[in-house]
């Protein structure tokens, strides 16, 4: 091989060799890129629908029976003694001081023994509530087997709330008013020797649910028959937020007291109150 042509092979080789080596560059790395946030604009509240208030019917009292079982009405006699007034206004600021930061909507109001004046402590009670204003104050009597709210004023309304737990009546004709302003009553005259059965159904949840959907900050109070006579408070004691035990001065004897108080004693107590005292609190011009 001649010199020329050495140098025309070695010069084809080193062509070759350079054809053979690719450089292979390095590929940027892919970073995904997220989409632009787009910034919506706040969605806003779905309207809420207007209460559907209740409207209650209106009965007339009879001033004879209200003066005679001394409810705290504007003008009765009663507002003469202005001890009583004020030791309802002390229960009804302690008891809502508490239903206030606990939260209660529902207070159901019993006794150990028949007679010891529950049914009076939770009427003259809701009507020092109404005057409060903060309130729109509900007061069911679900003591069935006696029911005395309305004998107390001596009033009787279109529909009675046994009526509405054996399912004939509606929820929105069971409510009466008297002339109070933020005070409704629900109740009747008519007795019934199964209200224990009727109480145990899912009625009192409806009622209950209906008034806190048809009026502002509702506060309920509940007249129950006395805790010892039968088993209708127990029914409604776990569905209630707290219960006041009313016991009478002179009249209640200590066993029967204790004996409520441990029959409660699972649920969530208010407090007590003693009806028919006799202390006297004397001070300074103060009643």
């Amino acid at each position: 091989m001649s010199i020329v042509d050495a140098l025309s092979k070695a010069k084809k080789n080193a062509q070759l060799r350079n054809q053979d080596v690719t450089l292979v560059q390095p590929r940027e790395a892919v970073v995904p890129v997220a989409p632009p946030i787009v910034a919506q604009p706040p969605v806003p509240p779905a309207p809420q629908a207007p209460l559907k208030r209740i409207e209650p019917a209106s009965v007339d009292l009879d001033p004879l029976t209200c003066r005679r079982n001394r409810l705290l009405l504007a003008g009765s006699e009663e507002l003469l003694d202005r001890k009583v007034e004020s030791a309802y206004s002390m229960l009804r600021t302690r008891l809502l001081q508490r239903a206030r930061t606990q939260g209660w909507t529902t207070i159901g109001i019993t006794s150990a023994c028949p007679d010891d004046g529950k049914t009076l402590t939770a009427l003259n009670l809701a009507l020092s509530l109404a005057k409060e204003k903060n309130s729109e104050i509900f007061l069911l009597d679900l003591d069935m087997r006696n029911p005395s709210v309305f004998k107390c004023i001596g009033a009787s309304p279109p529909d009675h709330i046994r009526e509405y737990f054996e399912g004939s009546v509606a929820l929105d004709s069971l409510f009466v008013t008297i002339g109070v302003d933020n005070l409704m009553l629900a109740g009747g005259a008519q007795v019934s020797d199964r209200s224990s059965e009727l109480l145990s159904s899912n009625k009192f949840e409806e009622l209950v649910n209906h008034i806190k959907q048809s009026s502002t900050n509702p506060l309920i109070i509940v007249d129950l028959p006395p805790v010892l006579i039968t088993d209708d408070a127990l029914v409604l004691a776990p569905r209630l937020d707290a219960i006041l035990l009313v016991t009478s001065e002179g009249k209640t004897p200590r066993a029967e007291l204790q004996r409520a108080v441990d029959t409660l004693s699972e649920f969530r107590l208010a407090g007590f109150v003693l009806n028919r005292s006799q202390d006297s609190v004397k001070g300074y011009g103060y009643y």
